[in-house]
Protein backbone atom coordinates (compact mmCIF):
# COMPACT_ATOMS: atom_id res chain seq x y z
CA UNK A 1 0.00 0.00 0.00
CA UNK A 2 1.38 3.29 -1.10
CA UNK A 3 0.48 6.43 0.79
CA UNK A 4 -0.36 9.59 -1.02
CA UNK A 5 1.30 12.92 -0.25
CA UNK A 6 -1.93 14.02 1.42
CA UNK A 7 -1.98 11.02 3.69
CA UNK A 8 1.67 11.51 4.55
CA UNK A 9 1.11 15.15 5.41
CA UNK A 10 -1.93 14.32 7.55
CA UNK A 11 0.07 11.85 9.65
CA UNK A 12 0.24 13.09 13.26
CA UNK A 13 3.96 12.41 13.65
CA UNK A 14 4.75 14.18 10.37
CA UNK A 15 2.64 17.15 11.51
CA UNK A 16 4.54 17.29 14.85
CA UNK A 17 7.85 17.07 12.98
CA UNK A 18 6.73 19.82 10.61
CA UNK A 19 5.59 22.00 13.54
CA UNK A 20 8.93 21.37 15.28
CA UNK A 21 10.78 22.29 12.09
CA UNK A 22 8.84 25.56 11.78
CA UNK A 23 9.43 26.32 15.45
CA UNK A 24 13.17 25.49 15.14
CA UNK A 25 13.47 27.71 12.06
CA UNK A 26 11.80 30.60 13.91
CA UNK A 27 14.06 30.07 16.95
CA UNK A 28 17.10 29.89 14.65
CA UNK A 29 16.15 33.24 13.07
CA UNK A 30 15.74 34.73 16.56
CA UNK A 31 19.07 33.35 17.74
CA UNK A 32 20.89 34.52 14.62
CA UNK A 33 19.31 37.96 15.06
CA UNK A 34 20.43 37.99 18.68
CA UNK A 35 23.92 36.95 17.59
CA UNK A 36 24.11 39.85 15.15
CA UNK A 37 22.95 42.29 17.84
CA UNK A 38 24.92 40.91 20.77
CA UNK A 39 28.40 40.83 19.25
CA UNK A 40 28.82 44.63 18.94
CA UNK A 41 27.41 45.11 22.46
CA UNK A 42 29.72 42.48 23.92
CA UNK A 43 32.67 43.95 22.00
CA UNK A 44 31.82 47.37 23.46
CA UNK A 45 31.70 45.84 26.99
CA UNK A 46 35.03 44.12 26.40
CA UNK A 47 36.60 47.38 25.19
CA UNK A 48 35.27 49.21 28.25
CA UNK A 49 36.70 46.57 30.60
CA UNK A 50 39.98 46.62 28.66
CA UNK A 51 40.17 50.40 29.00
CA UNK A 52 39.43 50.28 32.73
CA UNK A 53 42.02 47.53 33.20
CA UNK A 54 44.60 49.60 31.28
CA UNK A 55 43.83 52.66 33.44
CA UNK A 56 44.19 50.63 36.63
CA UNK A 57 47.46 49.11 35.42
CA UNK A 58 48.81 52.58 34.58
CA UNK A 59 47.64 53.85 37.97
CA UNK A 60 49.33 50.90 39.67
CA UNK A 61 52.57 51.49 37.76
CA UNK A 62 52.54 55.18 38.73
CA UNK A 63 51.96 54.25 42.39
CA UNK A 64 54.70 51.62 42.24
CA UNK A 65 57.16 54.12 40.80
CA UNK A 66 56.15 56.67 43.44
CA UNK A 67 56.55 54.06 46.20
CA UNK A 68 60.01 53.16 44.87
CA UNK A 69 61.02 56.83 44.80
CA UNK A 70 59.71 57.34 48.35
CA UNK A 71 61.55 54.21 49.51
CA UNK A 72 64.80 55.50 48.00
CA UNK A 73 64.23 58.89 49.62
CA UNK A 74 63.56 57.19 52.96
CA UNK A 75 66.76 55.13 52.65
CA UNK A 76 68.79 58.28 51.92
CA UNK A 77 67.18 60.07 54.88
CA UNK A 78 67.86 57.08 57.14
CA UNK A 79 71.48 56.98 55.96
CA UNK A 80 71.83 60.70 56.75
CA UNK A 81 70.24 60.10 60.16
CA UNK A 82 72.64 57.22 60.96
CA UNK A 83 75.61 59.33 59.83
CA UNK A 84 74.50 62.29 61.99
CA UNK A 85 73.98 59.97 64.96
CA UNK A 86 77.50 58.54 64.58
CA UNK A 87 78.95 62.03 64.17
CA UNK A 88 77.25 63.10 67.40
CA UNK A 89 78.65 60.10 69.25
CA UNK A 90 82.11 60.75 67.82
CA UNK A 91 82.05 64.46 68.70
CA UNK A 92 80.65 63.79 72.18
CA UNK A 93 83.33 61.18 72.82
CA UNK A 94 86.08 63.53 71.62
CA UNK A 95 84.79 66.41 73.75
CA UNK A 96 84.47 64.18 76.83
CA UNK A 97 88.04 62.96 76.30
CA UNK A 98 89.25 66.55 76.00
CA UNK A 99 87.27 67.56 79.11
CA UNK A 100 88.79 64.67 81.06
CA UNK A 101 92.30 65.69 79.93
CA UNK A 102 91.64 69.32 80.92
CA UNK A 103 90.31 68.25 84.32
CA UNK A 104 93.49 66.20 84.85
CA UNK A 105 95.64 69.15 83.79
CA UNK A 106 93.70 71.45 86.17
CA UNK A 107 94.16 68.97 89.01
CA UNK A 108 97.87 68.66 88.21
CA UNK A 109 98.16 72.48 88.02
CA UNK A 110 96.42 72.82 91.40
CA UNK A 111 98.82 70.28 92.92
CA UNK A 112 101.82 72.08 91.37
CA UNK A 113 100.55 75.45 92.67
CA UNK A 114 99.99 74.04 96.16
CA UNK A 115 103.44 72.45 96.09
CA UNK A 116 105.00 75.75 95.00
CA UNK A 117 103.09 77.65 97.68
CA UNK A 118 104.42 75.22 100.26
CA UNK A 119 107.95 75.65 98.89
CA UNK A 120 107.65 79.46 99.04
CA UNK A 121 106.31 79.31 102.60
CA UNK A 122 109.21 77.05 103.63
CA UNK A 123 111.72 79.37 101.97
CA UNK A 124 110.11 82.39 103.65
CA UNK A 125 110.09 80.56 106.96
CA UNK A 126 113.78 79.70 106.58
CA UNK A 127 114.58 83.27 105.58
CA UNK A 128 112.71 84.58 108.65
CA UNK A 129 114.47 82.09 110.90
CA UNK A 130 117.80 83.10 109.39
CA UNK A 131 117.01 86.79 109.82
CA UNK A 132 115.98 86.25 113.43
CA UNK A 133 119.24 84.46 114.16
CA UNK A 134 121.33 87.18 112.72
Amino acid sequence: MVMSDREIESDAKIQRIYADTVRFENELRDVESQLRGIEPRLDADIERYKSVAREKRDEYEAMRKRAKAVEESWKRADKDYQFAKKQKQKQMSELKRRADNLKKKLKDADKAREKRIQEIKREMSKALDKARRE
